[in-house]
């Protein structure tokens, strides 16, 4: 029991020494006449300091706080990223497809615009031919008829002349 006694001492008086040697290292104030107010003073801060440990407390929890949000904040805006470069492949491999069909349409409309000109081409042959056989028609029995009025016109003159 003694050495409990003893320890505690020793403990207590060597804390005392540290405080004081603490105390003589730091730069001394300048030297004032009233010990009773300094000593005030020294207990006023002593009294204050758990306040300001409390501030402090306060101030890292706050850190703590928005360091937490911001984490937050960071893991939601690579997530957003995330999407967004996803998005982005999907909307690439949709727009090489349609750009792929939209070449394939762009050859078909091509054919069919070949297509249609052969066939217009072809028509207007079939109607030229069918114009210039119903003109040759035309023009035999025209000129059958003038063939047949000249010479009748010619036979009645000879006739007259006879």
């Amino acid at each position: 029991m003694k050495k409990q006694v003893m320890s505690k001492l020793i403990k207590l008086l060597s804390s005392a020494l540290l405080l004081l040697g603490i105390t003589a290292a730091l730069p001394a104030p300048a030297a004032q006449a009233n010990y009773f107010s300094d000593i005030y003073k020294g207990l006023q801060n002593f009294s204050e300091l758990p306040g300001e440990v409390n501030q402090l407390q306060e101030s890292y929890q706050q850190t703590v706080d928005e360091l937490q949000q911001t984490k937050n904040e960071l893991g939601e805006t690579t997530q957003a990223l995330g999407q967004t470069l996803q998005e982005m492949e999907t909307y690439r491999t949709q727009n090489e497809a349609l750009q792929e069909q939209n070449r394939q349409l762009s050859l078909v409309v091509d054919e069919l615009k070949n297509d249609r000109t052969a066939r217009e081409n072809y028509y207007n042959r079939i109607k030229v031919t069918v114009i210039t056989g119903v003109a040759l028609i035309f023009g035999y029995f025209l000129l059958t008829r003038l063939l047949r009025f000249a010479m009748r016109y010619r036979s009645r003159r000879s006739d007259r002349l006879r």
